[in-house]
């Protein structure tokens, strides 16, 4: 690959990751600022200028789209695929969404959250010319049309999403506690949350005719209680992956993403401890939160099943969650399973101080989940 393409290729991840974020995201929390690197205040400057001249478009749906937005029942309660990062939750989830009676959060959606709807007919053919078709941690196909998670469009629209933190990633902890757990957030952080997040789902509900909506994020794994407030009645599908695969994917991923967003110079050890430490609070409060879905609404696979047996695991999830429309399903899902058949999978090995670490630190996930913390795969 040339200088030029490289370039080109990380400028088009930029421009989606970053842009359109609402200069409030940012400047609502101004005692991050000062941490901003010298070397890095032309992005950081980038990003807040594309928030400021992006509200006009945000506005202008507001106006035009606001009241229909507000009024959409998105129907029956989502689907939620949770699992930590690098699970296996993207892969179960564009599985699933050959299903023709779901609807997601689409990309385009992701991309330019608060006007979607009004720009429908260009902004994502303008997207689609820029942002490479690969994902960069992983190589997955990322079409405009694609299911994406929901916490980038709350990272574009509020300051209390965990995304945040890949502009920030010194604030990490902190984030999480802000935005997932609500701890020590004022009462109004998680109304705005709940609201910011509804109307996403709406919109996304209107972009896909009102299907019921199926939704992955890896965030909402510690937000279990939160979501049950909001969807008393809602299904999940949880699944894991044995942490000693997790850990050096996720810190690729952290390598990958942060290269690409942050505001801040950052290094190995603090990706490193930022994805200890938060690898143990979502799992933390996944293990002790899932009792509180009520018995027939939660499915929990392992991605290295689904791995071996996509067809079998998918098909399982649909009669233990009691799903309708498998048979009409599975002819799609079968279809996308042999479209994927030449992707060339990461492969990650864990160094033996690694391994230890996860052992120490993950323990209890690893326990909790049957891994054998004397098992690395090589």
């Amino acid at each position: 690959m040339t200088r030029t393409s490289r370039i080109s290729a990380d400028f088009g991840y930029q421009l989606g990751l970053i842009s359109f974020t609402r200069a409030s995201s940012i400047l609502r929390n101004p005692q991050w600022l000062p941490s901003v690197a010298g070397r890095r205040l032309p992005r950081a400057t980038g990003v807040l200028t594309g928030g400021l001249l992006g509200a006009p478009l945000g506005m202008y749906e507001k106006v035009r789209h606001g009241r229909r937005i507000a009024d959409h029942d998105i129907g029956e309660a989502p689907v939620f695929i949770v699992g930590h990062w690098r699970s296996g939750t993207t892969h179960l989830h564009n599985l699933m969404s050959q299903d023709a009676q779901f609807g997601c959060v689409r990309m385009a959606q992701a991309l330019a959250p608060d006007c979607s709807i009004s720009t429908s007919r260009w902004l994502p053919q303008l997207f689609d010319r820029v942002f490479p078709r690969k994902r960069p941690m992983d190589n997955l196909t990322w079409p405009m049309d694609a299911p994406q998670e929901e916490e980038i469009p709350l990272a574009k629209m509020t300051p209390y999403s965990w995304y945040l933190q890949f502009l920030f990633p010194d604030r990490a902890l902190d984030m999480f506690k802000l935005g997932v757990m609500f701890d020590g957030a004022p009462a109004r952080a998680r109304r705005e949350f709940e609201r910011k997040y509804h109307h996403i789902l709406k919109v996304a509900s209107m972009h896909d005719g009102g299907r019921r909506l199926l939704l992955k994020n890896p965030v909402n794994t510690a937000r279990i209680p939160v979501l049950l407030d909001m969807f008393p009645n809602a299904k999940f599908v949880a699944i894991h992956r044995s942490p000693h695969e997790v850990f050096p994917s996720a810190i690729n991923l952290h390598r990958k993403i942060l290269g690409l967003t942050s505001f801040q110079d950052f290094d190995e050890e603090l990706i490193e401890k930022n994805v200890l430490e938060i690898y143990e609070l979502v799992m933390a409060a996944y293990l002790r939160d899932r009792a509180l879905i009520p018995e027939g609404n939660l499915v929990e696979v392992a991605y290295a099943d689904l791995d071996v047996d996509p067809m079998g695991v998918v098909g399982g999830i649909y009669r233990d969650l009691g799903l309708d429309g498998w048979d009409n399903a599975r002819q799609p899902i079968a279809d996308y399973v042999d479209s994927q058949k030449d992707y060339k999978k990461n492969g990650f090995r864990i160094s033996d101080r690694a391994a230890e670490l996860v052992n120490t630190r993950w323990g209890f996930a690893l326990n909790a989940l049957g891994y054998d913390p004397h098992s690395v795969a090589a």
